[in-house]
């Protein structure tokens, strides 16, 4: 698996075949649209990057700022679109009209636990167990993702990190022998 984040906020996640390689699917997400490539079956979604959309191919409604907070292992200082509460519990609450995401720090003030709620129901749960050094910057080693059935889950073990030199803007253009997958939603 690779992921890359841009500093335009788009991420291109690319999920190869164990030993041999080949790619066999990519998520690409922006602000405003997403595509996933499914290059086993030659088909394709390709819809606004929405709650609702994340929910029906995802799984969980997993944004694109969440993903970065629990890959980069921090939140920002400053995150000017939710409001900030620190709980009697040490835990950090943000709210977002109907979205709550509670953390969990560890000693280093790196993210342990995220949990979002959307209309007061659980949405997922995530943990990072373990973190690792990179340039004397701690970045999460192993990332758990489940969503509230239990039933979807993400787990990434990374093994490195590497700050390429720029990512090329994603292009949101199927390729042209794949067909569009349509949701029964």
């Amino acid at each position: 698996m690779e992921i890359h984040i841009s500093a335009d906020s788009e991420l291109r996640l690319s999920i190869f075949t164990p030993l041999v390689g080949s790619l066999i699917y990519e998520l690409r997400v922006g602000p405003e649209k997403f595509l996933l490539l499914n290059f086993q079956e030659k088909n394709y979604v390709l819809d606004e990057n929405n709650r609702y959309v994340r929910q029906t191919w995802l799984g969980m409604d997993l944004s694109l700022t969440e993903l970065k907070w629990l890959i980069l292992g921090q939140i920002p200082e400053k995150t000017p679109a939710w409001q900030r509460t620190k709980l009697p519990s040490g835990e950090l609450q943000l709210v977002q009209g109907t979205s709550v995401i509670r953390l969990r720090l560890n000693s280093a003030g790196r993210i342990q636990s995220m949990n979002k709620s959307v209309e007061g129901l659980l949405e997922y749960k995530a943990q990072i167990s373990l973190y690792q050094k990179h340039y004397e910057i701690l970045f999460p080693r192993k990332i758990r993702i489940e969503d509230f059935t239990g039933n979807n889950h993400w787990l990434m073990v990374i093994s490195g990190v590497q700050a390429p030199t720029g990512m090329e803007t994603l292009d949101f253009i199927p390729p042209e022998d794949m067909k569009l997958l349509i949701s029964n939603q």
